[in-house]
C-alpha cells in the first residue's frame, strides 16, 4: 500500500508541476528568432483590408470582432487574448505575432496553428490589420 502511495504522491506532483510550467510557457515571452522576420507587406489600406476580410473569416469567432477578446469557454479554457490593448504576451514584433499566427502557441496549443489554412501573403496581411485594433 506504501508504495502505491508513493506512487501516487509523485504522479500527482509531476502533473502539477507540468501543469504549472505549461500555463507559464504559454503566456509569456517572446521569440528572438521571429522577431527577426521582416514584414514584406506594407500596411498600405490594401493590405489591413486583406487582413481583417481573413480576421473576420478565421479570428474574430476567438478574439472578438474588434479584437477585444474571446469570450471564457465553456470548458474552462481561458479566453482568446486581446488584440486591441499594448500588451503582446508572446512578442510585439510583426515577425512574433506572425510567427504565432502561424505556428500556435505551444506546449498545448491554446492558439492553434494557422499555417496550413492561412498563406504567408495572407498572414502578413492579417499582421497589419491587427496592428489597427489598438488605434481604435
Amino acid at each position: 500500500m506504501r508504495s502505491f502511495t508513493v506512487k501516487f504522491l509523485f504522479v500527482l506532483f509531476a502533473v502539477i508541476g507540468v501543469a504549472g510550467m505549461t500555463s507559464a510557457q504559454e503566456k509569456k515571452g517572446g521569440n528572438p528568432e521571429a522577431a527577426k522576420l521582416k514584414n514584406p507587406q506594407a500596411a498600405t489600406p490594401e493590405s489591413v483590408a486583406a487582413g481583417e476580410a481573413v480576421y473576420m473569416k478565421r479570428c474574430r469567432g476567438c478574439h472578438a470582432r474588434d479584437g477585444s477578446g474571446g469570450p471564457p469557454k465553456d470548458t474552462g479554457e481561458e479566453p482568446a487574448w486581446p488584440l486591441n490593448d499594448d500588451t503582446w504576451v508572446h512578442g510585439s514584433t510583426d515577425g512574433e505575432i506572425f510567427h504565432v499566427i502561424r505556428n500556435g502557441v505551444p506546449p498545448s496549443l491554446v492558439m492553434e496553428p494557422w499555417d496550413d489554412r492561412i498563406s504567408e501573403t495572407d498572414t502578413w496581411h492579417l499582421v497589419n490589420f491587427i496592428r489597427t485594433l489598438n488605434k481604435k
